[in-house]
């Protein structure tokens, strides 16, 4: 077994071990543990170094935090990426491409779900004004104001060229077609680039 490998098997063991504190603390926020408790204190202390900043870079909804599941997701990334670095040649570098397309294509595929819900909260809200019902989506529920923060940086370029269609913001509509069409692109590459990483 060579260093590289043996350095491998190390990290591997290490990810894993952290993937199951991340996911003990995802269990622990359910039952409401006691933060004296000496195994809840080290659990906390071990994992609030990576969730902290995954928690400022994604808010909450709904008294949700997503910052555990970014985390695990990333750990996979890191064990791909490790798994990858040990093939020989230039099929490392297709390996390492192809799980980096894969998560943006992952994430684009999050995003795009997000702009769909903005979407039916926009026509929900036209459709209400429209027709003088009352709305019962308020943008202080914690669900509405999320989806508004992670899609308003997109969004409100595009609105000084979108124009409104009868009073509709058509805004997501647009960003969501450019977006399909950006993931059936990568799709392709992925395809393109895993046929010679599995040959190789």
């Amino acid at each position: 077994m060579s260093i590289l490998s043996s350095l491998n098997t190390i990290l591997q063991f290490v990810l894993g071990i952290y993937s199951w504190f991340i996911l003990a603390r995802v269990i622990l926020s359910w039952v409401n543990p006691d933060p004296y408790n000496p195994v809840v204190n080290f659990l906390f202390r071990a994992t609030e170094p990576v969730l902290a900043p995954l928690r400022r870079l994604i808010p909450g909804m709904g008294g949700m935090d997503f910052s555990p599941i970014l985390a695990y997701f990333g750990i996979i990334f890191l064990e791909q990426l490790f798994n990858s670095l040990l093939q020989p040649g230039a099929g490392a570098l297709l390996i390492l491409l192809g799980q980096a397309l894969q998560l943006l294509h992952l994430l684009g595929t999050f995003y795009l779900l997000i702009l769909i819900i903005r979407g039916g909260v926009h026509l929900h809200s036209w459709y209400s004004f429209r027709y003088r019902r009352p709305s019962n989506l308020l943008r202080q529920q914690p669900w509405v104001r999320f989806v508004f923060q992670v899609t308003e940086p997109l969004l409100r370029p595009m609105r000084r060229w979108v124009p409104t269609v009868y009073g509709l913001d058509i805004s997501p509509i647009v960003a969501m077609l450019f977006i399909f069409v950006a993931l059936l692109i990568l799709q392709k590459i992925i395809l393109i680039i895993s046929i010679p990483a599995a040959l190789l």
